[in-house]
Parts: C-alpha cells; structure tokens; sequence
C-alpha cells in the first residue's frame, strides 16, 4: 500500500508533464505565452513538491497548510488551463490530490471545488458537458472514498498485526523469564534438599553408628580388661561383632536412600513395578500398580521422590491400614508425573492424623515444589496423591 500511495502523491507531475509538453508543442501559441506557460508549470510543480513531497507529515494530517497548498493548486490549475486547454489534465489531478493532501471528509470539499472549476471554470463546459463532470467527480469521490477505506483496513491489520507481534514477544520474553525462574527454583529445592539430606544423614549416624560404634569400643574394652577370661573375652566380641554387623547395615540402609538401586539400573515405572508386587507377595494382599501417560525418563531427583513416597506410603499401608487390597497408579502428563496409592483400609482423619511417615514425603516432595494430598475418612480407606513437576533429565541442573 506504501507505493500506492507514493504513486498518487506522484501523478500530478505526470499530468503536469504530458499537458506541458502538449502546451508547448502547439505552434499556434507565440513563444512568450509558451515560456509563460512553462514557468507556471515549473511553479505548480515545485508548489506540490515543498508541500506534499518535501514534508511528508503534513498531508491527511495538517488541515491548515494542506488547505493552502489546495486552494493555491486550484488557483494555478485555473490560470494554467485558461491559457491552453491540455491543463485540463491538471485539474483532473486535483481530485486525486484532494485525497492525497486534505484529511477525512475536507477531501471532499477538494472534489466538490475541483468540480466547480471544471463546470463554472474556464474551461466552459457547454451544458451538455456539465452532467458528465458532475458525475466525473462523484466517480472521483467515490473511488477516493474506496482507496482510503483500502487504506484504513490495510492499517488496521498492520496495527493489528504490530499487536500479534509485540504480544508475541512479550511471550517470549516472558517464557525465557518463566524459564529462568524455574531453574533458579529447582536450584534453591536441590540446595534445600541437599540441606535436608545432609541433616537426616547426620541424624541417623548419630543415633545409630554413633552408637553402635560407642558400644563397640565399650564392649572391646570390656574384653581387654578380661583378657584372663575366655569364656568373656568370647562373649564381649561376639557382642562387638553384632553391633559392627548392625552398624554396617545401618550404613547400607542409609547409603542406598540417596538413591535407590532399582533406579540406578531402569527408568521409574519399571522401578516401581516389582516394587509393589513385592510388597503385595510380602503382605499377602493384592497389590496392582498401573501406568497412563507416555512413560518417560525424568530428573534423578524427581524420580527418586517419587520412588520413595510410593515405598514410604506402601510402608504405612502395611502399618495401620489393615487393608484388603491396594492399587498405585503413575500418571506422566505435560507437566507433572503423579502417583497415586488408594487402599480399602480402615482409613483414618487427616485433620488429626500427621504422622513421621506423611511428614517426610512432604518434606521430600515439597524440595521440588511438589505436593501431597491424603484423602481419608474413618473405615473408607485412604488415598494418597503426590505430584512432582515433571522435570526432564536433560534439565539444567545437576543433583548432588
């Protein structure tokens, strides 16, 4: 639309140019009228260059001198085509560039005058001439009349789509923000979770190999001191080797709860799928454990939270739920992966109810921003949902 534009801002030289040539080229006129002729031709050419071309902000936007430029191009139209009929082209190009230069409806008080110097001008028109100019400018306000509405639709949807973009963008923006945000959140869950696992780990070495290796050494000692004694000396390392025997498990155990070995060796489904028949063959009860969604590999961290919510609401099933049958469901969808443990036990009131067990997981799941919701009521069994932002394994951020 930009070189439609262009073009009708244009056409009035062209006009210009072809009845010039014709003006000058008739021999009839004698050369001073010529030499006339062509300086007012060079006046109205360089009248609508400083008023349309050299300052491009003023047509359809400045009334005032937009109006002036008009009325001088009518006055100049008339005198040119007083002097030769060929300037008629020139006041045609006054209805054209009535649209060009006059805002909204003043274009059309440019037409209506354009069309009075044509019928009252000095072209007079015969009578029967002045039907058919008459209707030569209504055709000329109604094409205008098209072309601008040509051109405020062009503009609407160049606005419109200056819009789509800027909102484009600004989803972008806001996307790598969203990103951004995200990952300095599972940094802060990592450090938090690190924080915490650091914490149980100490807390476990103390009350249990702490202990169990005080009671090595007492023991040991106590053995020393007998040294004279077989029957003791026996009986003290045999309660030493317990204790380091114990002390060793305790030490696995722990190990093993920063990751799980079935995790180490397959992705979380397959992991969780002998771990729920073996703790239904283990409890004698029914357990089925059930997929949806398409499986995928996730974050280490996110699998091994779920892995252990399962195990640990598995654990408090067998515990207190005295249940029938139990049923673990993984959902994998677009941005979560939930598990889902329902049990047909004697359920309980989690209003009163809080125990270690449902404090932990949501410890656990709350390190990625997770959540646990229990749904339970007296002799309606239980229901435990526990949902983790499925963070892909290829994420930017690496667990500890």
């Amino acid at each position: 639309m930009l070189d439609l534009d262009r073009l009708w801002r244009v056409l009035p030289f062209g006009l210009l140019a072809v009845a010039t040539l014709i003006a000058v080229a008739d021999s009839s006129l004698p050369p001073p009228d010529r030499v006339v002729n062509v300086a007012l031709s060079a006046t109205v050419a360089a009248w609508h260059w400083w008023m349309v071309l050299a300052h491009p902000q003023w047509p359809e936007r400045a009334l005032a001198p937009m109006a002036v430029y008009f009325v001088v191009l009518l006055v100049l139209a008339w005198l040119l085509a007083a002097r030769h009929p060929a300037y008629a082209l020139l006041v045609v190009a006054c209805f054209p560039a009535a649209f060009v230069a006059l805002p909204g409806w003043y274009a059309y008080l440019g037409v209506a005058a354009t069309a009075v110097l044509i019928t009252g001008g000095p072209l007079a028109f015969t009578s029967s001439q002045v039907l058919p100019a008459l209707v030569g400018a209504a055709l000329a306000g109604l094409f205008g009349w098209i072309i601008r509405a040509m051109e405020s639709e062009v503009e609407r949807r160049r606005a419109a789509n200056r819009a789509l973009e800027s909102a484009n963008h600004r989803l972008t923006q806001l996307g790598a923000e969203n990103a951004e945000l995200q990952g300095r959140l599972l940094t802060a869950a990592r450090q938090t979770g690190v924080a915490g696992e650091r914490g149980r780990l100490a807390r476990e070495i103390h009350d249990t190999v702490a202990q169990s290796l005080s009671g090595i050494v007492t023991q040991l000692e106590a053995a020393e001191e007998a040294a004279d004694d077989a029957e003791t000396v026996r009986r003290r390392l045999a309660v030493a080797r317990s204790l380091a025997r114990e002390s060793l498990v305790e030490v696995r155990r722990s190990l093993d709860d920063l990751r799980p070995g079935p995790l180490a060796r397959s992705r979380l489904p397959e992991a969780l799928s002998p771990l729920v028949a073996g703790w239904g063959e283990t409890h004698g009860l029914p357990a089925i454990f059930t997929v949806t969604g398409a499986a995928r590999l996730l974050h280490p961290e996110v699998e091994v939270t779920v892995f252990r919510a399962v195990q640990e609401a598995l654990a408090n099933v067998a515990r207190h739920a005295e249940a029938g049958k139990v049923g673990v469901t993984l959902s994998y969808m677009e941005d979560v992966v939930v598990a889902d443990i329902r049990d047909d036990g004697v359920g309980f009131d989690p209003a009163e109810v809080d125990g270690f067990g449902l404090t932990a997981m949501r410890q656990r799941v709350g390190r990625l921003a997770g959540n646990v919701e229990v749904e339970s009521a007296p002799g309606q069994g239980t229901a435990i949902s526990v949902s983790v932002p499925a963070i892909p394994a290829a994420a930017g951020w690496e667990a500890s």
